[in-house]
């Protein structure tokens, strides 16, 4: 279902692209660190927020992003509080 949207989003953690995307009407660039699947069953990016205010840790999901693009613009260093198990997620795809 979202096979071209996990391949692109998959690209970015490995290569630590940051990525922009619309969400409810509004554009995030994040630094994305894991895809999976979360308790609620629904697949989800869990990335960090890049925006001018509220920066931090954040749940997407993947049904409602819109016009996703992989930046040039990488990210390096890990964010505080980043846990690669990750308990939101039952299932975990790919990770930084």
């Amino acid at each position: 279902m979202y096979s071209h949207l996990l391949e692109h989003l998959s690209e970015a953690i490995g290569a630590r692209l940051l990525v922009q995307f619309e969400y409810h009407s509004e554009t995030y660039v994040v630094e994305p660190y894991l895809l999976g699947t979360n308790t609620a069953k629904q697949d989800c990016l869990y990335a960090w927020y890049v925006g001018k205010e509220k920066e931090g840790w954040r749940c997407f999901c993947l049904a409602n992003l819109k016009n996703v693009v992989l930046l040039t613009e990488r990210f390096s260093a890990k964010r505080p509080g980043y846990e690669p198990y990750n308990n939101l997620m039952s299932r975990i795809y790919y990770r930084v």
